[in-house]
């Protein structure tokens, strides 16, 4: 029983002083919460908001926010898309100021055509390694409206010419750039 005792004496004061530390830790996330939870609130706002105004150009804009302050960095098909962009950050609650470097690009892929590039790249690099093996993962395919580049180095020039006669005959392969080196 004096054990009990003795173990308490120690174990209370201990415990009142961790105690102090994690009302002192919980007040200083209290104080810091809304700011973080603000600035994630409005950037999923804006995220939102870009997508309603145009969904292909809202996959190639980054937002980041703090306290507040609001960038936008990417890439948009027109400069009426990035003024679009620009109002809607600026109608979230919360929002202080905003900056853009979205650059326009009338070429950027829609969501469906991006999809089918990486269907491609993968159904590709399936062929390769199925027809190569190991050999297939130093190539890296990359595709873009059917036109697949290969790029990296392979071991033998008959590794090379498998790797390519593979991925011309890849089901949806327009055509193939060839950027890969041999390395004896």
């Amino acid at each position: 029983m004096k054990r009990y005792w003795f173990f308490l004496a120690i174990l209370v004061p201990v415990l009142s002083g961790c105690s102090q530390d994690v009302s002192q830790a919980e007040k200083s996330i209290s104080t810091a919460a809304p700011a973080i939870i603000g600035d994630a609130g409005i950037a999923a706002q804006i995220e939102a908001g870009l997508v309603r105004i145009d969904a292909d150009s809202a996959l190639h804009v980054a937002v980041n926010v703090h306290g507040g302050d609001v960038r936008l960095s990417g890439r948009a098909k027109s400069a009426a898309i990035v003024q679009r962009f620009i109002d809607a950050a600026k109608g979230v609650n919360g929002v202080k100021n905003v900056a853009s470097t979205v650059v326009v690009d009338p070429k950027l892929p829609s969501a469906t055509a991006q999809a089918k590039d990486f269907s491609l790249e993968a159904e590709v690099s399936a062929a390769l390694f199925g027809q190569a093996g190991l050999n297939a993962f130093s190539v890296k395919p990359s595709a873009h409206a059917g036109v697949v580049t290969l790029t990296g180095t392979v071991k033998s020039d008959a590794i090379k010419s498998t790797i390519l006669e593979t991925a011309k005959h890849a089901s949806g392969v327009k055509s193939v750039v060839d950027r890969i080196s041999v390395k004896t």
